[in-house]
Formats: C-alpha cells, sequence, structure tokens
C-alpha cells in the first residue's frame, strides 16, 4: 500500500459510492451521505494518509455498494 494517495482518487471513489463533499473545514474534507456515517477526510498537499483510505473502504464495504 502506499505512503499516502491523492485526495482526487478518495474523493471519486466517495462519489461513485453516493457520498458527496458538504463541506471543507481547514484541512477536512466532510462527505454526508444519506443513511451513512458522515467521513472527514484530512488532506494535506494533495495527500490522503493510508487510516483514512482503510476508513474509506471500511465505510463502501459497510454500505454495500
Amino acid at each position: 500500500m502506499p505512503s499516502e494517495i491523492r485526495f482526487t482518487i478518495i474523493r471519486k471513489t466517495l462519489e461513485d459510492h453516493g457520498w458527496r463533499l458538504d463541506r471543507v473545514k481547514g484541512s477536512h474534507h466532510v462527505f454526508t451521505k444519506p443513511g451513512a456515517d458522515t467521513v472527514s477526510i484530512p488532506v494535506h498537499n494533495n495527500k490522503v494518509k493510508p487510516r483514512y483510505v482503510r476508513k474509506v473502504q471500511k465505510l463502501i464495504e459497510e454500505q454495500g455498494d
């Protein structure tokens, strides 16, 4: 697994599974989806740390998408 991946990949993945970017506060990009947990992804230099990639994977698996 790469040490970090680009935010654009995470954003597209979330949007492809029904989440939408709700707001940005500082470095935190907050995605929402009706009936699902809200997810906050911190982004630094357009990179996302692996723990948040795993968080996104888990949310998608839980939703059955």
